[in-house]
C-alpha cells in the first residue's frame, strides 16, 4: 500500500456532532456541520498541495490548486451522512447536515488522464495516517464503482457553504460523493487511481462493509450509497409541550429520493403521513405532520421514511432505524 508519510497536525479520532434538534435550517451553517477523522489531521499546505493520478490510466497527472481551478466550476446542495462508528455499525447515530459544495467535475479531472476501460473502481487516497481500531495505516484508503466516478455531481471540493475547506473538513481538496456515506467521501485528497479490483485498506476491507443475508448466504456488502432516513427536529427530545395543535417537523433523506415520510405520535402503534417536500438536487427533504396532543403524559414520536423504490428504515438494529424521541405533554 501507498505510504503518503508526513506530519499530523493533529493526531487520533476525532468528532464533532451537534444535537438533531439544532438541525432546523435547509442548509446547515457550518458550525452546526459535523466531522469526523479517525487518524488525526493532516493540516495540509494549499500552496504545494498536488493531487496525482495514475493506476489505470492513459497518462499519469500531477495537478496543484492553480491547475484545478482552471477547470469549470460546480455547485452541488446535498446531504452529507456519516455511516457511524464502522466499530459498531448497527448504531443509528444521526450524524447528518445539508450543505452546499463547490468544486470541480470528478469526471472531468479524470478526463485529463484518460481511464482505461478495464478499470472497475476508483482508489481514492486521503494524507492522514496512524491507527484506528487498533490497527495502523500509512494512509486512508477508500475505492468507488468507476461508474459512479462519471456522475456530473461528483466532486473534487474546495469549499463547503461558500467558505474554504477548513482542516478539519478536509482541506485543500476532498472528494464528495452525494448520496454515498460520508466515509467514501475522502479527506485531504492527494492521490487517484482507477483499479481493477476494490482497495486493500484496512477501511474497505475489515471495516466498512455491512454484513447481509444474500439467496440464503451470509456475505458482505460495502457501505456505500445512503439508506432511506428521517430524524424530527422540532420538537426537541424531552420538550415539555401543552395540549394544543402544533407541528411536528424534521428531514428526510437516502440516495435514492424519499417518496414518503410517516409520523408515529404513540411509539409507532399507528402510522400517519406527513407532508414532503420534494427534492432539490441531492438535498434533505422537509416533512411536517399537524399534531394536537389529546392526552396529557410522556409521549414517544417516530418518524419513518421510505424511498421511490419501495425501501424503508427497520424497526431496530441498523444505523437507518426508525427515528424516536420522548417529549412531555402537559
Amino acid at each position: 500500500m501507498m505510504e503518503l508519510g508526513g506530519a499530523m497536525k493533529t493526531a487520533g479520532f476525532g468528532l464533532k456532532q451537534p444535537a438533531v434538534d439544532a438541525l432546523t435550517e435547509f442548509r446547515t451553517p457550518l458550525d452546526k456541520v459535523f466531522f469526523v477523522y479517525h487518524m488525526g489531521v493532516p493540516g495540509l499546505d494549499a500552496a504545494t498541495w498536488r493531487l496525482s493520478i495514475g493506476g489505470l490510466v492513459e497518462r499519469a497527472v500531477s495537478l496543484s490548486m492553480a491547475d484545478l481551478a482552471a477547470f469549470e466550476p460546480v455547485e452541488v446542495t446535498a446531504f452529507h451522512e456519516c455511516a457511524g462508528s464502522p466499530l459498531r455499525p448497527t448504531e443509528p447515530v444521526r450524524r447528518v447536515a445539508n450543505v452546499t459544495w463547490r468544486g470541480v467535475r470528478l469526471a472531468d479531472v479524470l478526463r485529463r488522464a484518460g481511464v482505461r476501460p478495464d478499470a472497475r473502481y476508483l482508489w481514492s487516497y486521503g494524507a492522514d495516517h496512524g491507527v484506528f481500531g487498533g490497527v495502523e495505516s500509512p494512509c486512508y484508503l477508500k475505492d468507488l464503482p468507476i461508474a459512479e466516478t462519471e456522475r456530473p455531481d461528483v466532486l473534487l471540493a474546495t469549499h463547503i457553504n461558500g467558505e474554504k475547506l477548513s482542516d478539519e473538513h478536509g482541506a485543500p481538496v476532498r472528494l464528495v460523493v452525494p448520496g454515498y456515506y460520508g466515509t467514501n467521501s475522502t479527506k485531504w485528497l492527494v492521490r487517484l487511481e482507477p483499479r481493477e479490483i476494490r482497495a486493500p485498506g484496512h477501511f474497505t476491507t475489515a471495516l466498512y462493509n455491512d454484513r447481509i443475508m444474500l439467496d440464503g448466504r451470509a456475505t458482505t456488502r460495502p457501505v456505500w450509497r445512503v439508506a432511506p432516513h428521517a430524524v424530527i427536529v422540532a420538537p426537541a427530545a424531552s420538550a415539555r409541550l401543552s395540549r394544543r395543535a402544533q407541528q411536528i417537523s424534521g428531514w428526510a433523506w437516502g440516495a435514492r429520493e424519499i417518496a414518503q415520510v410517516e409520523v408515529s405520535t404513540d411509539g409507532g402503534a399507528r402510522w400517519r403521513t406527513a407532508l414532503l417536500s420534494p427534492r432539490q438536487q441531492h438535498a434533505w427533504q422537509g416533512f411536517s405532520y399537524d399534531w394536537t396532543p389529546d392526552a396529557s403524559g410522556a409521549v414517544e414520536l417516530c418518524c419513518r421514511a421510505t424511498d421511490r423504490s419501495g425501501e424503508g428504515q427497520p424497526e431496530h438494529g441498523a444505523r437507518n432505524a426508525v427515528f424516536r424521541l420522548a417529549v412531555d405533554v402537559e
